[in-house]
């Protein structure tokens, strides 16, 4: 059975309550207005025991139309521990390719997105091989709606401080249909022309592949936003 879920529950519907902080470098390269490169890396950590949790890297390319935003790439994983009180002896590699679109509504005062991803997830299956040789294929339904609201802006009319909140539900397509619900609330402002910091606060709902386990996560993250326009 899949290396993810080699900790077994120690008992029917076990969930965990747990406290974690996201640090994430987000970077868009601007090709022309319509047309950019997106680059992430996201280090995941417990609070208490300061406990490596996920290390996430993200490459997609996106391409703009109108009101529309669509990307694919490739998502690399390294998942180490999910209970920290356990620890881990080795990280669990997944490879992930996505396709997603976004559309977005702009009102006076604010905007809402509504973005659906498919997550095509290879995770290694044996320890002792390659992800590329033995694998464990879960494809799995993302749709996430969210409200953008500015704060500040700028003479250009660019947003200098504004809030964000979102919902995001996640389904497999086996095991267990339900994978997760992420609920966000942020805060962005512009330190420069061409990065802002986030500082927000997730709450994750988890159920684990194939288990009768759950996760209420806590979720403290700060992300550095860079973009370089290349036009």
């Amino acid at each position: 059975m899949l290396v993810l879920s080699t900790v077994s529950a120690q008992s029917q519907s076990t969930v965990n309550h747990q406290s974690l902080y996201w640090i994430r470098y987000h970077n868009h390269l601007y090709f022309s207005p319509a047309f950019y490169w997106n680059n992430e890396v996201d280090n995941r950590r417990f609070f208490h025991p300061d406990v490596q949790n996920q290390l996430i890297i993200h490459s997609h390319l996106h391409l703009k139309k109108k009101k529309w935003d669509f990307g694919t790439g490739l998502t690399l994983s390294w998942i180490y521990s999910q209970v920290p009180e356990q620890g881990y002896d080795q990280a669990v590699n997944e490879v992930r390719a996505v396709v997603e679109a976004s559309h977005e509504l702009a009102f006076k005062k604010f905007s809402f997105q509504n973005r659906v991803r498919l997550d095509h997830r290879f995770f290694q299956e044996d320890l002792d091989k390659s992800v590329f040789e033995e694998s464990f294929y879960v494809l799995r339904f993302r749709y996430r709606a969210q409200l953008t609201i500015p704060l500040k802006s700028n003479e250009l009319n660019e947003t200098v401080m504004g809030i964000r909140i979102a919902d995001e539900i996640m389904l497999n397509h086996t095991e267990n249909t339900f994978d997760q619900n992420r609920i966000y609330a942020t805060f962005e402002f512009r330190i420069s022309k061409g990065m802002k910091i986030e500082t927000g606060y997730i709450y994750i709902y988890q159920q684990r592949i194939g288990l009768d386990e759950f996760f209420k996560r806590h979720v403290a993250r700060l992300t550095l936003f860079h973009r370089i326009s290349l036009h």
